[in-house]
């Protein structure tokens, strides 16, 4: 079966996937994953489990003749963005439905307004686990210290007060120069303030790159934390990108699924 890859791709940029992850919530091989999306083939199976991993149905993920690659997302009322949940409940509480028919809008929203160059660093990197104050490059363990690991939880403290303009100005220029402050209040509006306040917040993984795509050599933090919210009985997953400025990290995209 012929797969359209550009469709496969962007699924797993707008999730922050890697091809390691895909290939783990799959349930396929790494190699499998790196060879379907070179050759555009794959089995029926491998088909049916990848489209299960993004919640879409297999037939989401095959080339259509009759349409040229990606329109553009205004121009379809179908936007090809997954489910944040893989395992959604059909009995949800009232929250929760909200949150299943807002979800693809939320990320259209965020995707538009977060720095694409993080986006392919992210989804070309290999995940990885460790403690609170851990962060992975290359595979080698360096630690994070207090101030710099303060400096992503302020920031996120701002959106989780709805502090929304405040967390635009303590932004990176990078962040600012992709969005405006009235867009990014409009966003957070409408796909943040329904989770609710913050519960816990726990680092999972980072990493950090000397560089991104498209982005002078810095020092760069990419966090991502699973966080309780209050709105939801789910947990989420927020991942957010920094870059060293002046003595301090500032904000430079912000994932929440």
């Amino acid at each position: 079966m012929k797969i359209d890859t550009q469709k496969l791709i962007h699924l797993r940029n707008t999730k922050a996937w890697s091809q390691q992850h895909l290939a783990d919530v799959s349930g396929l091989s790494l190699r499998t994953i790196q060879r379907i999306e070179k050759t555009q083939s794959a089995s029926q199976d491998s088909v049916k489990a990848i489209a299960a991993a993004f919640d879409v149905t297999p037939d989401r993920l095959l080339i259509d003749e009759s349409v040229q690659v990606m329109p553009q997302l205004s121009q379809s009322e179908d936007h090809s963005l997954p489910h944040p949940h893989p395992h959604p409940h059909p009995k949800s509480s009232g929250r929760d439905g909200f949150f299943a028919s807002q979800q693809n809008l939320m990320w259209l929203i965020i995707a538009i307004i977060t720095t694409l160059c993080v986006t392919v660093y992210w989804s070309q990197s290999v995940n990885a686990n460790d403690s609170a104050k851990k962060v992975v490059e290359a595979g080698a363990l360096v630690d994070i210290d207090e101030t710099t690991l303060q400096d992503g939880l302020e920031w996120l403290e701002l959106v989780d007060t709805q502090q929304y303009e405040k967390s635009w100005d303590e932004s990176s220029p990078i962040f600012r120069t992709s969005v405006t402050q009235a867009k990014w209040v409009e966003a957070m509006l409408l796909v943040r303030k329904p989770f609710g306040e913050a519960d816990s917040r726990k680092l999972e993984a980072a990493q950090a790159p000397a560089s991104l795509p498209g982005l002078p050599d810095g020092e760069y933090l990419i966090l991502t934390f699973t966080t309780k919210f209050s709105a939801s009985s789910l947990s989420s997953t927020e991942t957010l990108s920094l870059v060293k400025e002046d003595g301090h990290y500032r904000a430079i995209g912000y994932f929440i699924r």
